[in-house]
């Protein structure tokens, strides 16, 4: 996957998610909080895998890598969470959580590379 493709997808998500928050129960206090941490994350997280296109030292660009894997499981985890507590139809969020899995698979695998070109 190409960087520019890279940005799309989380930025993709990142709306998707945010639409998908606003979408939760406001008469409910953990959808209160789940809208609050998914609105965060979905803002976060595309705008880091945007700095990842922005020419770095290799340290600078694993730590990059590390947050936005970290913020793409934080999202999966906020998506299963309202899945398991029913709070959306599984149909709305379950291709969301499997985004956020190839996201984190991909981040890794960029991880991995960089990591054995320093070695």
């Amino acid at each position: 996957m190409n960087p520019v493709e890279l940005k799309e997808r989380t930025k993709l998500l990142g709306h998707t998610c945010t639409k998908l928050a606003l979408l939760l129960p406001s008469t409910n206090l953990i959808a209160i909080h789940l809208r609050n941490e998914l609105l965060s994350v979905s803002i976060d997280l595309p705008a880091k895998a945007r700095g990842l296109l922005v020419g770095q030292s290799t340290a600078n660009f694993v730590k990059k890598l590390s947050e936005c894997s970290e913020l793409a499981d934080r999202c999966g985890y906020i998506l299963e969470f309202i899945d398991d507590e029913k709070m959306m139809e599984s149909n709305l969020v379950s291709p969301l959580i499997e985004e956020c899995n190839e996201l984190i698979a991909i981040f890794y695998s960029a991880f991995k590379s960089v990591q054995s070109k320093l070695e």
